[in-house]
């Protein structure tokens, strides 16, 4: 039987209670709001005056509790469940009542006094980048002036155009800010503003804003604290941002979609502050010398021979997408590299030589594999490194003669196992691999659309691996009833087992 829930915390309860009171008042406020509407005008605007009052004091009351309380916990649960709840009424509120525009204006106000009630100056972040409204998208905007201490601003595509004009306003009071990530519908102007009222910044992305050019170059030169840029699917050109690279001296990372060999021509120095390379690489030699330090690799569609990779000395993680293992001679990377590898990742990668990996990343701790051909032709001693130091395995989808069933039981150390769209992974399979003392460290286990995997895997997992604590997604098992679900939650919650089921 796995780990035992130890009792929740005071302190925590204590979270929890006040984050659902929280809610409570919202949903509450909504539920009055739309009751009203239907009554009438006259009750909904007095509904309107009585709730914005309530926010006035459910401000002042969240405002009296301890800051790390408030910012850490409730506020930024508070304020996620509030952009739901405004977005639901916005959306189903009755339209005839606020067709008119006094009457658009008091529901904007309303709206905006929700959203206010849960946003207090000691937030430190903001993230929407999954809101899909319009309307809760300009309110929020309109709203940073009450959150002027964030140090991170992460927005969606804007989806009003008086949005953008809006947030370049709005910089002017952001200089604290630090993080700042806007794909798609980023601007010049805006990257201007963020450079003239944030001296702070460290990170920007604005990837695929095809409205940001070299305008904006001359004042992101004087963001001395700048340690990442991805301009990715931009129109800054190579020149300048070769530029950027060479006159900002604590670059991290490199995020190029386009072709880095004109980038890196133009350098007349190496980049040792550069520790992060995501994007396409034709010239490795070129790439090694002006990247000597790079320690994580993220290649785009590599298609020309990059064994010249192998001379890096620094690599601990690799990803590499859509792809020809033997074409680009990636064997030659993966025998010299091999050993300093922490993290190998590959997705759409055709021929994947397993001996290679597995004979020569022996320190490897994470291995993901999806969408891709993986040969092997050799037997393997058990008590290889690669097999006592792996970690984390998740297989989506792969092909070719191998079979990873073969192996997976000398995989002794694993913690985290995912197999997505594997047939062979199957009940008999995943037994065999616990009767021969496979899974004992287990913490995590996903399986999804594989096999014949009954909830008896469930239950062998339970009984067998002491440390698991999360099993899925057994909405895609073989014949899972909802009894049968029931059944085994039931025995969870009865032996007090820390142990999760994703359906």
């Amino acid at each position: 039987m796995g780990k035992r829930n130890y009792p929740v915390r005071l302190e925590e309860l204590a979270f929890m209670e006040v984050c659902q009171m929280v809610r409570g008042a919202g949903v509450n406020w909504t539920r009055r709001l739309n009751e009203a509407a239907v009554t009438g005008h006259s009750s909904w605007l007095q509904e309107v005056k009585s709730v914005e009052e309530e926010c006035v004091l459910v401000r002042a009351h969240l405002a009296s509790l301890p800051v790390p309380l408030v910012s850490e916990v409730i506020i930024f649960y508070a304020f996620q469940e509030f952009i739901k709840l405004v977005e639901h009424y916005h959306h189903h509120d009755p339209r005839p009542l606020i067709s008119r525009i006094i009457d658009r204006q008091v529901h904007e106000s309303v709206c905006i006094n929700m959203l206010k009630a849960v946003l207090l100056p000691c937030i430190s972040k903001c993230d929407i980048r999954n809101m899909n409204s319009g309307f809760v998208q300009e309110l929020v905007i309109k709203l940073l002036c009450a959150i002027p201490n964030i140090k991170s601003l992460n927005l969606p595509p804007l989806l009003r155009p008086r949005c953008v004009h809006l947030l370049v306003e709005r910089f002017q009071i952001l200089t604290h800010l630090e993080e700042f990530c806007f794909h798609t519908g980023c601007t010049t102007e805006i990257i201007i503003q963020l450079s003239k009222y944030c001296p702070h910044i460290k990170t920007i992305s604005v990837q695929d804003s095809s409205h940001v050019d070299d305008g904006c170059v001359e004042h992101l030169l004087k963001l001395r604290d700048l340690l990442s840029l991805n301009f990715a699917k931009t129109s800054i050109s190579t020149n300048s941002y070769a530029a950027l690279l060479s006159g900002l001296p604590e670059m991290r990372d490199i995020i190029w979609f386009g072709p880095i060999e004109p980038v890196l021509g133009n350098l007349t120095s190496c980049l040792p502050s550069v520790v992060a390379f995501l994007g396409v690489i034709s010239d490795a030699k070129l790439f090694v010398q002006k990247c000597p330090n790079i320690k994580q690799l993220y290649l785009y569609s590599p298609s020309q021979d990059i064994s010249g990779l192998g001379e890096l000395r620094n690599v601990a993680s690799i990803s590499i997408l859509n792809s020809s293992y033997s074409k680009i001679r990636f064997n030659d990377v993966i025998n010299r590299l091999g050993p300093r590898l922490e993290i190998f990742e590959a997705c759409q990668v055709d021929n994947i030589n397993l001996d290679d990996v597995i004979n020569y990343c022996t320190d490897l701790r994470s291995l993901s594999i999806n969408f891709s051909q993986v040969t092997c032709a050799e037997m393997f001693h058990p008590e290889l490194p690669h097999f006592q130091n792996l970690e984390k395995l998740k297989i989506r989808g792969y092909w070719g003669a191998f079979s990873f069933c073969s192996v997976l039981h000398l995989y002794v150390n694993l913690t985290v196992v995912h197999f997505v769209g594997v047939e062979q992974i199957t009940n008999t399979v995943i037994r065999q691999i616990v009767t021969a003392g496979g899974f004992r460290n287990l913490t995590e286990f996903f399986v999804d659309h594989c096999g014949y995997v009954t909830m008896e895997t469930a239950w062998l997992l339970m009984q067998n691996c002491p440390n698991l604590t999360k099993i899925g997604n057994i909405g895609s098992w073989s014949h899972v009833t909802e009894d049968q679900v029931v059944t085994f939650l039931n025995t969870v919650r009865h032996n007090n087992v820390c142990l999760t089921l994703d359906t």
